[in-house]
C-alpha cells in the first residue's frame, strides 16, 4: 500500500510540472474565466500552474453538461415555441445552450449541431462563464441568453487573439464534441 501511495504521489508530482500549450476543458475554463472577469488571458506557465489535475469535470463550477437533447433542455416539455426561440437565438452558432432552471446551482445544458467543432465547445464555455458571472434569476432567461451571445460576438475574437499572443496553440484545441446527440437543423421545421 505504501508503494502504491508513493507511486501515485510521484506521478502527481511529475504531471504537475509539465507545461502544455494546448487547450483542454480545465485549461479552457481557467482561460475563459480570466477573460470574462478581467479581459486578459494568462500565459501557459500561469495557467498550467493553476490547473487542478485532480479535479473531475463534474465537480467544476459552473457546471456544464454537454450533449443534452433538446427535449431535456426544455425540461421534458414539448414546447415548440421554446425550441423555435432557441433555434433562432443560436442560428449563427454550432451549438444550443440553455440554463437549467430546475437546478438550485447554476448549470447549463449544451447540445451541438452536426457541424460543431472544438471551437464551438470553446464558444459554449465562454458563453457559460459570461452567463454565470452576470446571471440574474429574476430576469427572463431568453433575454439573458441573447445578451450573452451579443457579448460573445463582441469579445470572442479578442479572446482568440489573446490566446495566440499568450502562446496557446489555438490549432490544438482538445475539446471533444459529444457524438451521442447532435442537432440536424435540416430535419427541423
Amino acid at each position: 500500500m505504501s508503494m502504491r501511495l508513493l507511486h501515485l504521489w510521484l506521478r502527481y508530482q511529475s504531471l504537475s510540472v509539465l507545461l502544455f500549450n494546448t487547450i483542454n476543458l480545465k485549461r479552457a475554463c481557467l482561460l475563459v474565466k480570466s477573460h470574462v472577469l478581467h479581459s486578459i488571458v494568462p500565459g501557459c506557465v500561469a495557467c498550467n500552474k493553476d490547473e487542478n489535475i485532480l479535479l473531475w469535470q463534474r465537480f467544476m463550477k459552473p457546471r456544464i453538461t454537454f450533449g443534452v437533447s433538446l427535449e431535456e433542455m426544455v425540461c421534458g416539455g414539448r414546447s415548440v415555441s421554446m425550441i423555435k426561440t432557441l433555434l433562432k437565438l443560436y442560428a449563427k452558432e454550432q451549438y444550443i445552450l440553455m440554463v437549467n432552471q430546475q437546478q438550485g446551482d447554476f448549470e447549463v445544458f449544451v447540445s451541438f449541431k452536426v457541424e460543431a467543432t472544438s471551437v464551438s465547445v470553446l464558444r459554449s464555455v465562454w458563453q457559460t462563464y459570461w452567463l454565470h458571472e452576470n446571471w440574474d434569476s429574476s430576469d427572463d432567461v431568453f433575454h439573458q441568453l441573447a445578451q450573452s451571445i451579443l457579448q460573445m460576438e463582441d469579445r470572442f475574437e479578442d479572446f482568440i487573439q489573446q490566446l495566440n499572443r499568450a502562446g496557446w496553440d489555438t490549432d490544438q484545441i482538445n475539446l471533444r464534441v459529444p457524438k451521442e446527440i447532435t442537432i440536424d437543423e435540416s430535419g427541423l421545421v
